[in-house]
C-alpha cells in the first residue's frame, strides 16, 4: 500500500523547462504554448518578434528539376 502511495505523488510533481532559455517555469508563474512547446511568456514575445508569420513564402517558389533543363 505504501508503495502505491509514493508513486501517485511522484506523477503530481512536474517539472516544465521553457523551449526557449532552458529555465524552469514554476508552476504559480505564467507560460505559453505554441506548437507543442512552452515557453516563458516574454520569451515567447521574444522569439515572435524575431521570426515574423510569413504566408505563402512557398507559394512564390518554383520546383526544381534535377539533372536537366526546365
Amino acid at each position: 500500500m505504501k508503495v502505491a502511495k509514493a508513486m501517485e505523488t511522484q506523477g503530481t510533481d512536474l517539472r516544465v523547462w521553457c523551449e526557449h532559455c532552458c529555465i524552469r517555469i514554476a508552476p504559480h508563474e505564467e507560460r505559453m504554448a505554441s506548437r507543442g512547446k512552452t515557453y516563458h511568456t516574454h520569451c515567447h514575445s521574444k522569439l515572435s518578434a524575431m521570426n515574423p508569420v510569413r504566408k505563402g513564402v512557398n507559394a512564390g517558389l518554383s520546383k526544381r528539376v534535377r539533372g536537366g533543363a526546365a
